[in-house]
């Protein structure tokens, strides 16, 4: 008989386990720590000097509302004569008209309303007027785009004098006339962006919202070989100059001034780059990519501050844009992995904060600091619009909220189902001239939410 006993195996194999387990927990601390230093990095003496700088609000006498986010391309509404709270059920209906699948939001210029959307086996740019709700003329053409996240068209008209520029879910471009009264439409020219620049489709469509400045229209095909941007003669499309050779990404460009020099600002697949408007020249940019090149949110940009955000994973970074030594050179003043997670929907600015979507989560974060100062579940992946210290919040669920512009805590004044279509309301809402306009993939609908009534 052994002085000592054997260990009996159970025993050993539990033991064996245990010391695992142990050694399983301590790597993965160690990875998690590791990791954790680049989930946020933060210029100390940049965000000093952001938190002294006076930022000033966009300034806007128009009420009308000619492109993707606004006359600024900020999602602010500057109007002030709006109802900053809602009966049950909603604010009073003008009129409603049928539309068909796409994401495209509206823009509303000199009492016109303009959106794009998947018209059967065509895309049709269709017209209606503002106050009846009548439609005016319809221009269709041949394209049935499906995809599985959802079919038809998801960029937004832009409306620049007596013209309408449109860009299809699988880049054919059209300039027509807005002010027609052909019940047809009128068309000036058009384009196929992905066979004249040799660009392959995008995963999930084609998504700029082109910008118009002066005689130039700006674009992003995506294409090799310096055909990723591109800026076109506005009157003939013809091509003013391309360059560079980004993978697109689903974002629109925007135009900004960085120490007196004005630039076309491009959130391409891969990077943000800021482009001479006149040349197309490189002038600087910022890694940033993402997974699926899905970048989409269109930039917020402030005096030399310009902050970007993507989804999966990839979170956000506020940047200041200097010139040193005749040189272009973006820092970093924060960026965060786990912060503003914007999977498809831009912030707005109010003041010092920034309202926007971290994933399904409505989030307030400090504009100087990136510091979240609350977050609100329960509209699924959204869009929101800021018109009169107010927020108008639409979910992909189909929730249309009014909430409070307030830095310090979520106060909702009211919701209501704005329609059944799970996870299919992407389109961003728009207010112009007392009215808001509210799309699915059915209908359009306008409220009257002008105040005094």
């Amino acid at each position: 008989m052994p002085l000592h006993p054997r260990r009996p195996r159970s025993g050993r194999l539990l033991a064996g386990i245990f010391v695992a387990l142990l050694l399983f927990v301590f790597v993965g601390l160690a990875v998690y720590h590791f990791r954790r230093l680049d989930l946020s990095q933060v210029d100390v003496d940049l965000v000093r000097e952001l938190a002294n700088q006076k930022l000033g609000e966009q300034v806007s006498k128009s009420t009308d509302w000619p492109q993707w986010r606004g006359p600024n391309r900020d999602g602010v509404s500057t109007e002030t004569d709006i109802l900053t709270d809602w009966p049950a059920g909603g604010p009073k209906v003008l009129w409603e008209a049928k539309v068909g699948e796409g994401f495209s939001s509206v823009a509303v210029v000199k009492g016109r309303v303009f959106t794009i959307f998947q018209d059967g086996d065509n895309e049709s740019v269709v017209s209606w007027d503002a106050k009846s709700g009548n439609e005016i003329w319809r221009y269709s053409y041949p394209c049935a785009y499906k995809n599985s996240y959802g079919n038809g068209p998801r960029s937004t008209p832009s409306v620049d004098g007596d013209f309408v520029y449109t860009v299809g879910a699988t880049g054919i471009m059209h300039c027509l006339r807005a002010f027609t009264v052909n019940p047809n439409g009128e068309l000036v020219w058009a384009k196929n962006l992905l066979q004249e620049f040799a660009a392959p489709m995008p995963q999930w469509g084609v998504a700029f919202s082109p910008l118009i400045e002066g005689n130039h229209i700006y674009i992003m095909p995506g294409g090799p070989a310096g055909n990723s941007l591109a800026a076109l003669d506005k009157t003939t499309g013809a091509i003013l100059w391309k360059n560079l050779e980004d993978p697109a990404g689903y974002s629109s460009p925007i135009a900004a001034t960085f120490q007196d020099q004005r630039q076309i600002v491009f959130f391409t697949g891969t990077r943000l780059v800021g482009a001479h408007p006149d040349t197309g020249s490189e002038l600087w940019h910022y890694d940033w990519p993402t997974s699926y090149y899905c970048n989409v949110a269109t930039p917020v940009i402030v005096q030399d501050y310009v902050f970007l955000s993507s989804g999966y994973a990839r979170g956000c970074a506020m940047l200041k844009i200097d010139k040193i030594g005749g040189q272009w050179k973006p820092s970093f003043v924060y960026r965060h992995r786990r912060i503003m997670k914007t999977q498809f929907s831009s912030c707005v600015r109010s003041k010092d904060h920034l309202f926007g979507f971290d994933d399904v989560n409505l989030t307030c974060m400090n504009f100087h600091t990136g510091e979240v100062q609350w977050e609100k579940q329960g509209f699924d992946i959204g869009s929101v619009l800021l018109v009169n210290n107010h927020l108008i919040i639409y979910g992909a669920n189909g929730l249309l909220a009014l909430a409070e512009a307030n830095p310090r805590e979520y106060v909702e004044k009211s919701r209501f189902q704005f329609s059944a279509q799970k996870r299919a309301c992407w389109s961003v809402p728009v207010v112009s001239n007392g009215q808001l306009y509210v799309r699915d993939q059915a209908k359009l609908v306008c409220f009257d939410v002008k105040a005094g009534k």
